[in-house]
């Protein structure tokens, strides 16, 4: 959902300014790491996306589109792929992005990968099929950077790092030669560890220009300046109740009785003020079309006959649910759920300190793949691998092939899904021509930030054009 901005006449785009980024992450290092939190996945993902490509992009529809490479093919058994790459591609350091270069990148990224080098061209090969190798390449994670003396990441994107104050503020400015054109802008700068917040009042008094928001403003129940606008994204967010490994909640029928207890309702209409959508699997109806098989309706009654036929004596037990203190939601949530389940005759208590039992727990469905992002999710919520039967993607056995692999995942409830949530930004009068992707990235399909302009700056040191795209229409598949 795109809110415009209440803007005069308009003016044709031109070059200049530095584009104000605040978030709320404070990272110690410009790197993506696997036990990144949410929060902090989508504010390194955003980051390091303006800095570095990936070989490919998946759009909100899951169709890939070309980025570093320009076209593809597979082998009737998916174990072997070729890419053709862009020609004339450079890094930052001024290096050429040749297929040498990107195929060390590639093999350091995935030790198990075969990756070769050939004239204008890679191969990548697995013992193992890998029918979704692209929506693999398309993850933030495998964004084909290099690292200079000083461990700061070198790519081949719209921005090159200027300055780095680790947990602070990261300086970026234009990419002259890009392959995809010059950003508009001549500079960027993103302070971080700024509360939400703390954002929305520098937007408000115009000392920055893209925030990061709750998804209830961007829904229309909490509005910025009517000179700003605001977007958000598909639901690319899981919110959900994760047991762990030592929890004294053991049996999967007191787990039940818990999932039933449950009303999401009043939680998303007061607590969430409206935003997302209540939810009791993993993947969201719009990555899969079948979520609503999966009842999200509390049952008191039903949970409580449930919990008479669980071994474990729910009464006598106190279990511990916890919730990540930088979430601003995090704890009314879960006192909510802790008052639903006394209703039924679970004792739970909030508390971040002691062992704990339950987490509240926000995950990333960081790609429209179904497929990926499931097994994204179940590597975050410490569940197994889902167990995928098919062979090969596209027959029409997948959606069955998908649904019997998330049931899998969800059955003796060790996980209990609760929401899935969008990502929501706002940006200030000035900026122009953008609005995030509809996955709630800054540099993929679509208007990204390398596309805006700032209406504000009249200094033109070129004169008014249109960024040019050079990548082609339609990749080989």
């Amino acid at each position: 959902m795109i809110t415009p901005a209440t803007t005069p006449a308009a003016t044709r785009p031109h070059y200049g300014g530095t584009l104000r980024v605040m978030l709320q992450s404070a990272p110690d290092a410009l790197d993506l790491t696997a036990n990144a939190t949410p929060n902090d996945y989508w504010d390194m993902a955003r980051t390091l996306s303006l800095i570095g490509d990936t070989l490919v992009r998946l759009d909100a529809q899951d169709r890939p589109q070309p980025a570093l490479a320009i076209a593809w093919q597979s082998d009737s058994t998916a174990r072997h792929w070729q890419f053709t790459l862009r020609r004339g591609v450079k890094f930052h350091d001024g290096s050429a992005a040749t297929p040498a270069a990107i195929a060390q990148i590639l093999e350091a990224l995935h030790p198990n990968w075969n990756v070769r080098a050939s004239a204008d061209s890679i191969s990548i090969e697995s013992e193992t099929p890998m029918p979704a190798l692209l929506a693999e390449l398309a993850l933030s994670r495998n964004l084909l950077l290099k690292r200079n003396a000083n461990g700061l990441p070198v790519g081949t994107g719209p921005f090159l790092v200027a300055g780095w104050q680790p947990g602070k503020l990261l300086k970026l400015a234009a990419n002259e030669d890009g392959w995809a054109g010059r950003p508009f802008v001549d500079a960027a700068e993103i302070e971080f560890g700024k509360s939400l917040r703390d954002q929305a009042i520098a937007l408000e008094l115009d000392k920055t220009d893209v925030i990061e928001a709750a998804p209830q403003a961007a829904s229309g129940s909490q509005r910025h300046s009517t000179s700003s606008s605001s977007s958000s994204s598909l639901p690319v967010e899981l919110l959900a109740l994760a047991f762990s490994p030592n929890s004294k909640a053991q049996d999967p029928r007191l787990r039940e009785a818990l999932a039933l207890a449950i009303d999401r309702k009043p939680i998303q209409s007061v607590l969430l003020k409206g935003a997302g959508e209540p939810a009791a699997s993993i993947l969201p109806n719009w990555m899969t079309g079948y979520s609503a098989v999966f009842s999200v309706q509390a049952n008191p009654q039903r949970a409580r006959t449930v919990l008479a036929d669980s071994r474990q004596p729910a009464l006598t037990l106190n279990y511990v649910l916890s919730y990540d203190p930088k979430d601003p939601q995090a704890q009314l949530i879960a006192e909510r759920i802790a008052l639903n389940a006394r209703e039924v005759g679970i004792t739970v208590q909030v508390s971040l300190s002691g062992s704990e039992d339950i987490r509240l727990m926000r995950v990333v469905l960081p790609s429209p793949d179904p497929a990926m992002s499931l097994a994204e999710a179940a590597r975050q919520l410490g569940l197994p691998q889902p167990a995928f039967q098919a062979a090969t993607r596209g027959n029409s056995s997948d959606l069955d092939d998908l649904y019997h692999a998330e049931r899998g995942l969800l059955d003796g409830y060790a996980v209990i899904p609760l929401f899935h949530l969008p990502v929501a930004s706002a940006a200030s009068a000035r900026v122009r021509d953008w609005a995030p992707d509809r996955l709630g990235l800054w540099n993929e399909t679509g208007l990204s930030l390398a596309d805006l302009w700032l209406a504000d700056h009249t200094e033109d040191r070129r004169p008014e054009i249109s960024r040019q795209d050079s990548r082609p229409e339609a990749p080989l598949r």
